[in-house]
C-alpha cells in the first residue's frame, strides 16, 4: 500500500504543473529476497498473500505487475500517458542458492557450464541477461520487439537526451543513449559490444570477464553466481590476453543459442577471435580501476542516515 499511496500522490501532485515534468524512480523490494523472518523470504501485503499457486514468490511478483499496473492507470486518470515514457526493468538474477525464492533461470540455464548455479553473480545469461519494456503511446509501436544489445547502463543518457540535459564531459560514461532501439521499429543499438565485469577471473589478470559482440556471448572466464556451488571451479580460458595460443575464449551465438549450450568452433570461432581479442586488449589498456567508497558516502550521511531517502537538515533516517 505504501507503494502505491506514493505513486498516486507524486503523479497527481506533478500533473498540477505543466511546466515541470517529473522522473519517478520506482525500485521495488519485492521479488528480491529479504530476512528469513518472511515467508520464503518473499514479502507481499496481505491482499496479495495466498494470492498465487507459484507460492510467495509468485506473490510478490503478482504485486509488482499490479502496483505496475496502478502506475499505468495513474496516468491516464491524469491526462499524462501520451506525455510519459514507462521503462521497466528487471535486476540481475536470479539469485539461485535461494532455491525457490528467487525464481528460475528458464531456458538461460548454461548448459555448457556443467553446474547449476548459473544465476546471479555469474556472467552466464542466466545472471546477466534482464527482461524489459517501455511503454509510450504514440512515440513506441505497441507490441514490437528487438533484439538489439542495450544495458541498464544506458538509461542516463537516454534519460538525458530526452530531458534535453547536456552530461558533464570529464568523464567516461559505459551507457550509450538507446533512443532509437526505443523509437523505432528497427532502431540500432549503438553498443558495437558490450563488456562485464565480474563472475570470474583469470589469476593475474585484472578485467572484464565476459563481453557481448553484435549477436556473440564471449567467456574470458567463468563461474558460478553469487554463494558458489559444490564442486564449481572458476575456469580460466584467458589466461594471458597478449598470447593467441593462451588465450582461446568461450564463445556462443547467443540468439539461437541462449542457454549457451553448444560452444562456437571451426572457421566461424577463427574469423571472430582476433576482433574479440583486439576489443579485449584494448578494453584491458583503456579501463581504469579505482577504488570504492562504501556507502553511505555523501555529505550529512552515516549509518542509518542516507540523503536519498531522509531530511538531513532535521538529522533523521530512513526508519523515521
Amino acid at each position: 500500500m505504501l507503494f502505491r499511496s506514493f505513486v498516486t500522490s507524486f503523479i497527481s501532485r506533478h500533473a498540477k504543473d505543466e511546466t515541470n515534468p517529473f522522473f519517478l524512480y520506482l525500485p521495488f523490494s519485492h521479488v528480491h529476497t529479504t530476512s528469513a523472518t518472511q515467508p520464503m523470504k518473499q514479502y507481499a501485503s496481505c491482499s496479495f498473500q495466498n494470492y498465487t499457486s507459484r507460492g510467495p514468490f509468485g506473490d510478490a511478483l503478482a504485486e509488482v505487475d499490479a502496483i505496475v499496473g496502478h502506475v499505468k492507470r495513474t496516468l491516464e486518470e491524469n491526462g499524462l500517458e501520451e506525455d510519459t515514457l514507462i521503462l521497466f526493468s528487471s535486476d540481475n538474477g536470479p539469485w539461485m542458492i535461494q532455491q525457490l525464492s528467487a525464481g528460475s533461470v528458464g531456458l538461460l540455464y548454461a548448459r555448457n557450464a556443467s553446474y547449476w548455479n548459473v544465476g546471479k553473480g555469474s556472467t552466464w545469461e542466466g545472471g546477466i541477461r534482464e527482461p524489459a519494456f517501455a511503454v509510450w503511446p504514440g512515440k513506441i509501436t505497441p507490441g514490437t520487439r528487438s533484439e538489439e544489445t542495450v544495458s541498464s547502463l544506458d538509461v542516463l543518457p537516454t534519460l538525458a537526451r530526452l530531458a534535453n540535459v547536456t552530461l558533464p564531459t570529464d568523464r567516461v560514461y559505459d551507457g550509450k543513449d538507446m533512443l532509437d532501439v526505443l523509437l523505432k521499429d528497427d532502431g540500432k543499438s549503438k553498443h558495437e559490444h558490450l563488456f562485464f565485469y565480474g563472475g570470474a577471473s583469470c589469476s593475474g589478470v585484472k578485467g572484464p570477464s565476459a563481453m557481448r559482440m553484435k549477436r556473440y556471448k564471449i567467456h574470458f572466464a567463468t563461474g558460478p553466481g553469487l554463494g558458489g556451488c559444490e564442486n564449481c571451479p572458476t575456469k580460466c580460458y584467458c589466461s594471458d590476453p597478449h598470447n593467441d595460443t593462451a588465450c582461446r575464449p568461450l564463445m556462443f551465438d547467443i540468439l539461437s543459442d541462449p542457454s549457451e549450450a553448444y560452444p562456437l568452433d571451426g572457421d566461424l570461432y577463427s574469423a571472430l577471435l582476433p576482433d574479440v581479442l583486439s576489443l579485449y586488449r584494448e578494453e584491458l589498456k583503456t579501463f581504469t580501476f579505482g577504488t570504492l567508497v562504501p556507502a553511505p558516502d555523501g555529505p550529512g550521511e552515516g549509518p542509518g542516515r542516507y540523503g536519498v531517502c531522509c531530511d538531513r537538515e532535521r538529522s533523521c533516517n530512513c526508519t523515521v
